[in-house]
């Protein structure tokens, strides 16, 4: 009988320490999907002198920190890679991810905070018109939510 429960308590523990999983981010890579198969590339806002830049990168979910992935992990991701961006008269460049929120294409990037270099999350809601050739498309970034003006970019390569 000692033998059995003690057995029995060693296969709960087993099977609760194995049975535990931790969130995870998965890549739904889909090329209909118009913003993850035209976002790559260097766009430019005339008006503002503003540039970013996105790169496909997959490997940057890993850089993304544990405390987001629980919430992350309920959203598909469309996309993934570097965002790179002016700040303060230097260039940032921070992992991304393309998902949706509310049915609206929405990037969510990370950028350092104290010590952690990619401890604040921001993000911002953008749709791409595509045009006749790439270099017609145009890339419209707007605010966290909806109720926000959108600028409008143009592709530079």
């Amino acid at each position: 009988m000692r033998k059995s429960v003690t057995l029995l308590f060693l296969l709960a523990f087993v099977l609760n320490t194995y049975s535990q999983t931790e969130p995870a981010l998965t890549y739904t890579y889909n090329k209909e999907n118009v913003v993850a198969s035209a976002i790559d590339g260097t766009w430019k806002n005339e008006e503002k002198n503003f540039q970013i830049a996105f790169q496909k990168d997959v490997s940057a979910l890993s850089l993304i920190p544990e405390m987001f992935l629980e919430e992350l992990s309920k959203y598909p991701i469309y996309h993934a890679g570097f965002l790179t961006y002016p700040e303060k008269e230097k260039e940032m460049k921070v992992p991304f991810l393309l998902t949706t929120i509310h049915g609206n294409p929405h990037v969510i990037f990370f950028r350092g905070k104290g010590e952690d270099p990619y401890g604040d999350s921001e993000s911002f809601n953008l749709f791409i018109a595509k045009g006749k050739t790439k270099e017609t498309d145009r890339l419209f970034i707007g605010g966290d939510f909806n109720n926000q003006e959108f600028r409008e970019l143009v592709r530079i390569d």
